[in-house]
């Protein structure tokens, strides 16, 4: 079995943790490889470990299998639009960072909640900003959070709001005893919510799902989290209703373009906080994407279902 393995930051130990478990296989690590050579490997490889540009994948008339070492799936959707002999399974890193991605989340509801960069700002200048501030504090107990999704971001994230006391609901496509499934439900819903957590997968569906329409029907004061997708959700919009007073703040992890664009008004704006997509670092991060590679290996190698696999039709 040919392997090309492209996953960033492997230290000496993991790479040699690879290549033994790995051992009677044709392995190639090009993590720092330069591109041609990189493209080269992808082109030969039946298994693929790592993220590379969609399109160098067509090149890759042998291959049977990607793992992806990230949750998101949007550029590999059309996969098996190249003709292959079989088409080429895709896995990718389902549940992995929801631990992660839900304490980032609730950082940063706290700090805008608590008014930190407004107070880390005031210490950088050496200055005491405490009866400007004190009136914006806001507390979590007895809010009320609508998760959109219930997969295992969402759950975590309500996980841990549930010791502030914060009430959650939740949004999905799937129908869930006590959740909201309609997009009516959801609209009667917007109106008491104070924390609107958006935790979906970037799909042809999800595009733009937190338009304006909808943030017009959020409860005044209402704070946007968003650790799913940047595609989800209008920005201009966003800002606009920021700036008008309808909307408390923004904790942003992910935005429609990355890296945001310097001309974005959310890179200034006093009530957002951008988290510039690191909500899913978390220490030993390459060893436990190893362990997943290699449960998949072994799995693959006795021809059963592999864990995270990526319906294609659906987009996650």
């Amino acid at each position: 079995m040919n392997v090309c393995i492209t996953v960033g930051g492997l230290g000496s130990e993991q790479v040699a943790r690879l290549q033994a478990a790995l051992l009677g296989h044709v392995v190639t690590i090009c993590s720092s490889a330069p591109e041609a050579e990189k493209r080269a490997a992808v082109a030969a490889a039946e298994v693929v470990f790592g993220n590379v540009p969609a399109p160098w994948l067509n090149a890759a008339v042998g291959l049977r299998w990607v793992q992806l070492d990230s949750a998101g799936v949007d550029a590999y959707l059309k996969i098996n639009d190249t003709p292959r002999a079989v088409p080429v399974l895709l896995t990718n890193l389902s549940g992995f960072y929801d631990r992660a991605v839900a304490e980032g989340a609730l950082a940063g509801i706290l700090a805008l909640y608590r008014q930190l960069p407004r107070l880390l700002a005031a210490q950088t200048a050496s200055c005491w900003v405490k009866t400007a501030v004190e009136p914006d504090i806001c507390a979590l107990d007895g809010n009320v959070a609508l998760l959109l999704g219930a997969g295992s971001i969402g759950q975590r994230v309500a996980h841990l709001l549930a010791a502030f006391d914060v009430r959650c609901r939740f949004f999905s496509r799937t129908p869930r005893p006590g959740g909201l499934h309609t997009l009516a439900e959801l609209a009667s819903a917007f109106a008491t919510t104070d924390l609107l957590i958006n935790t979906l997968p970037h799909t042809p569906e999800t595009i733009g799902f937190i338009s304006r329409e909808r943030l017009t029907l959020l409860k005044r004061g209402a704070v946007v989290v968003n650790v799913g997708r940047g595609s989800t959700l209008d920005e201009t919009a966003l800002v606009d209703f920021l700036d008008s007073g309808h909307l408390g703040g923004a904790v942003l992890d992910v935005t429609a373009v990355e890296p945001l664009p310097l001309s974005s008004p959310l890179w200034g704006h006093p009530k957002v906080l951008l988290t510039q997509h690191t909500g899913g670092r978390f220490p030993a991060e390459a060893d436990r994407k190893i362990e997943v590679f290699l449960s998949n290996v072994a799995r693959f190698q006795k021809g059963v279902a592999l864990a995270h696999r990526v319906e294609l039709a659906r987009g996650y």
